[in-house]
């Protein structure tokens, strides 16, 4: 038996329709309305791809987890230069770039600069301490705790904020 990421994310969209609902009615601004939805599909898809599939079985299935720093992006990116195969880069560049929006969103939302660095951490690490805590309650490591995903993740985070802050102070100087 499995919870199919598909349906997780037609859950999420719903839900997400209603947020955009009670918006409405809020007669909250054109745009703060279309950033709390892109805010919101992005933390949805952060969702789907993070815990969805979910498998409520142990049938030889059972993910190792890594809790020594930068072992796996070594063996990804050994197996990706013997192999010349990028499928086995994928997941470097993938926990790199995923929460890169997310330092962008914590750069407008958050005002205090050194708090952005901090929550973008600690969302990394709480999308994988919920990884293992879901898996120890199906009774399967279902999904791989990694150091090295907080790690990327925090990093990409981290420039995606620097990255607006560049972009923004660019902005203002050639609007003037």
């Amino acid at each position: 038996m499995m919870i199919d990421r598909g349906a997780a994310f037609i859950i999420e969209m719903g839900i997400l329709f209603i947020y955009a609902i009670i918006m409405l009615i809020r007669k909250v601004k054109f745009k703060k309305f279309v950033l709390n939805l892109a805010f919101g599909f992005y933390i949805s898809v952060i969702i789907a791809l993070c815990f969805f599939p979910i498998y409520f079985t142990s049938d030889g299935f059972d993910i190792p987890n890594n809790f020594i720093p930068f072992k796996s992006t070594i063996e990804s990116i050994s197996s990706f230069l013997r192999n010349d195969a990028l499928y086995d880069f994928i997941p470097v560049i993938g926990n790199f770039v995923m929460l890169m929006p997310l330092g962008v969103f914590y750069s407008i939302y958050v005002k205090n600069y050194k708090m952005r660095f901090l929550y973008v951490f600690l969302f990394s690490v709480s999308i994988e301490a919920m990884q293992f805590i879901v898996g120890l309650i199906i009774g399967c490591n279902y999904r791989s705790t990694d150091i090295d995903d907080v790690i990327l993740n925090t990093i990409g985070g981290i420039i995606g904020i620097l990255l607006f802050n560049l972009l923004k102070k660019i902005y203002f100087k050639y609007k003037k």
